[in-house]
């Protein structure tokens, strides 16, 4: 009555024709580059907090300028690559990671 094809498509298997494995390997690697920027704030923000903390001279210059220069613009980075990921992704939840 039922005839299962052994060499049918799997259940498992998760087709995207839509993307190529190009796109999904620049989509992830893109990802990959945000989570590595985002681990890089905390240690700015900790060193701003530390040096506003000691009150020495120059430290609240210098806590200036990092967050200014380092902190402001890597949060700035992080939110266009994630636009750029979005923008690349319509269909966000039809995306599987590697």
């Amino acid at each position: 009555m039922f005839r299962t094809d052994p060499g049918g498509p799997s259940a498992y298997t998760v087709t995207f024709p839509d993307q190529t494995l190009d796109e999904r390997r620049t989509r992830r690697a893109l990802r990959e580059h945000v989570q590595r920027l985002q681990l890089i704030l905390p240690v700015i923000s900790v060193s701003v907090m530390a040096l506003r903390q000691q009150r020495a001279e120059l430290d609240e210059d210098i806590a200036s300028v990092l967050h200014r220069h380092a902190s402001d613009p890597l949060d700035a980075e992080i939110e266009k690559v994630e636009a750029l990921l979005a923008s690349l992704n319509p269909n966000r939840e039809r995306e599987v990671a590697i």
